[in-house]
């Protein structure tokens, strides 16, 4: 077994044996301020990385699969506080409008311009033509996923970045 690199994936062709599971990178360069305190908001992504088999739809939060199987949703966010009081984050995963059951994590948050990276994975079963929604909320609307520009020495940092591979095809 070789591992290959993410620029050989992403340069490989998609029809062969060697490539054969779907695969989807996105992020966002966009800060994403929670708009309203305790209501759900989906997280866009306003780029595509690498897409074969999976691709963000409309509305931008939506990222569709093009065929059955079990799904690897993986994503990171940079998620910052601006104000000094506590607050919780909530995160979750959603399909086709439905929330997934026993999905939701709850972040607790301190403090004025602190930034917390959270980072899991939700491995679901997905049909064809479904979609995925990675959603968030929380107490305060004092809180944003944050996007920053490059600055030397380091790159710029996305607010989310979600990697989808599909690990069963069915």
């Amino acid at each position: 077994f070789k591992q290959k690199t993410a620029y050989e994936i992403k340069e490989c062709d998609w029809s062969s044996d060697v490539c054969s599971s779907d695969l989807g990178v996105f992020h966002s360069s966009d800060s994403q301020p929670l708009a309203v305190a305790n209501v759900a908001q989906a997280i866009t992504y306003s780029a595509t990385d690498i897409t074969a088999g999976a691709y963000i739809g409309a509305p931008a939060s939506r990222i569709y699969v093009d065929r059955p199987g079990a799904y690897n949703f993986q994503f990171s966010l940079q998620l910052v506080s601006r104000d000094p009081s506590t607050k919780f984050v909530y995160i979750w995963a959603r399909i086709n409008d439905t929330d997934v059951a026993n999905s939701a994590t709850k972040i607790t948050m301190q403090g004025n311009n602190d930034a917390y990276v959270a980072a899991w994975n939700f491995v679901l079963r997905m049909n064809t033509g479904d979609y995925f929604e990675l959603m968030w909320s929380g107490s305060n609307a004092n809180l944003e996923i944050e996007a920053s520009a490059a600055a030397a020495p380091y790159p710029a940092i996305p607010s989310v970045i979600m990697t989808v591979s599909c690990n069963i095809g069915e």
